[in-house]
């Protein structure tokens, strides 16, 4: 069997990445070990590669929950700005420095945000006002998601749909629909860093990218048929299961 009809692989990987994705995050780490295996090509070009499946399912996902409704993008506008800002000072991080020294910080902190969803739920769920201003320091925060983007980007959605209850919308749905059209725009600059770099990889990154680009459409269907409940079900799975991917290596050598 000729070597690139494994390369086909990458499409189904890409289609359940593109769902995950869309419904909470993480789907990176479905895809990065996918690209790694496959194609034989270490983690900084991976990462660089697999960028380009996320800016189509990204792209996709935000057109559908657009077409139902379901996209403030004043709110969406404004919280994009600050992440912006961050993303290429993370993209050149990522080309200079090694992700594993601070892979097991980020495992704790997803874990410690899914006890904190878990402690009241309720909160994520419940529809609130939401202040007509985000507070100065959430700014912040949105810029150093911007930073996380562009170093590593597994794990996005995730921190954004979370920090979206700075603004209380009191709608995962609608969260998700800014998250997503956050996560194209961040994603396009992360793209143009990395070609730049002449880091991605194109064959296998548009064949993942079709995968991505139906899921991420599917991924939007789900979400807004099932509502809070299916994006919280999967949010806090995800997140759960991100954490213990990170920390992985650190537990493993404490039982070796």
């Amino acid at each position: 069997m000729a070597d690139w009809i494994w390369y086909l692989a990458l499409i189904p990987a890409g289609f359940a990445a593109g769902i995950i994705n869309t419904i909470a995050g993480g789907g990176s780490f479905l895809t990065l070990p996918a690209l790694m295996f496959v194609c034989g090509i270490d983690l900084k070009v991976a990462n660089a590669t697999n960028r380009v499946a996320i800016l189509l399912s990204s792209a996709s996902a935000t057109a559908t929950f657009a077409k139902h409704g379901h996209l403030d993008r004043k709110l969406a506008i404004g919280l994009a700005v600050p992440t912006l800002l961050g993303v290429p000072v993370g993209a050149i991080a990522a080309i200079r420095l090694s992700t594993s020294a601070l892979e097991p910080i980020f495992g704790v902190l997803f874990l410690a945000m899914a006890i904190v969803i878990l402690s009241n739920p309720k909160r994520f769920v419940s529809q609130g006002d939401r202040p007509e201003k985000l507070p100065r320091w959430g700014y912040l925060v949105f810029f150093a998601i911007g930073v996380y983007v562009g170093f590593i980007q597994a794990g996005m959605g995730i921190l954004l749909l979370v920090s979206m209850q700075l603004v209380a919308t009191g709608d995962l749905v609608q969260s998700n629909a800014i998250k997503n059209l956050i996560g194209f725009v961040v994603t396009l600059v992360a793209v143009i860093v990395f070609v730049s770099l002449g880091t991605v990889y194109w064959l296998p990154g548009l064949l993942m990218a079709a995968g991505n680009l139906a899921g991420g459409i599917a991924g939007a269907k789900l979400a807004i048929a099932k509502g809070n409940r299916l994006v919280l079900a999967v949010l806090l799975t995800v997140m759960t299961a991100t954490g213990i991917k990170l920390l992985w290596p650190v537990i493993g050598g404490m039982i070796g």
